[in-house]
């Protein structure tokens, strides 16, 4: 069990996606197509199936409810209901073959590190940055397209 929170969308933000079909917060219309590319679903955190899953496409702020300034970007959800990634669980490992951009963030919502990482070593560089008491929370980007995939956050202690 990681010492991290990996936190994918919320299970109700993907089922009202689905249902509406319009991004939240924006109303732009949802896009759904056969996956020409890994994704992932920022849901389940699983890569998509390319020329099978078809994924929708929708405008997100990942930072909703955790910092004040929007910086909305294009992600992917499955079309069928799946199930959301346990936050617990570690870094996705059908995540570690793709290059991730990650970006710690203080409270006033500043970069403090950006790390690129392409060698499968995503949970130890998330780890030394989290080292930083001035490290709110890590967003993982896409290491090629730049867009959100999931947010980090230290698990509280129990």
């Amino acid at each position: 069990m990681s010492k991290f929170r990996m936190i994918a969308i919320a299970s109700e933000l993907a089922e009202k996606v689905r249902e509406t079909m319009l991004s939240p917060g924006y109303g732009h219309p949802v896009t759904a197509k056969v996956a020409t590319g890994h994704g992932p679903c920022r849901h389940c955190l699983r890569p998509f199936v390319v020329g099978q899953d078809v994924r929708m496409l929708f405008t997100l702020n990942p930072f909703e409810g955790v910092a004040p300034i929007p910086q909305p970007g294009p992600v992917f959800l499955h079309e069928e209901e799946c199930e959301r990634y346990v936050e617990t669980a570690g870094y996705p490992a059908e995540l570690l073959p793709f290059a991730a951009v990650l970006d710690g963030y203080d409270e006033g919502q500043m970069v403090r590190r950006r790390e690129t990482v392409t060698d499968g070593s995503q949970e130890r560089t998330i780890e030394r940055m989290m080292r930083d008491p001035l490290i709110r929370y890590v967003m993982v980007r896409d290491g090629k397209a730049g867009c959100f995939d999931l947010r980090v956050e230290r698990r509280e202690e129990v």
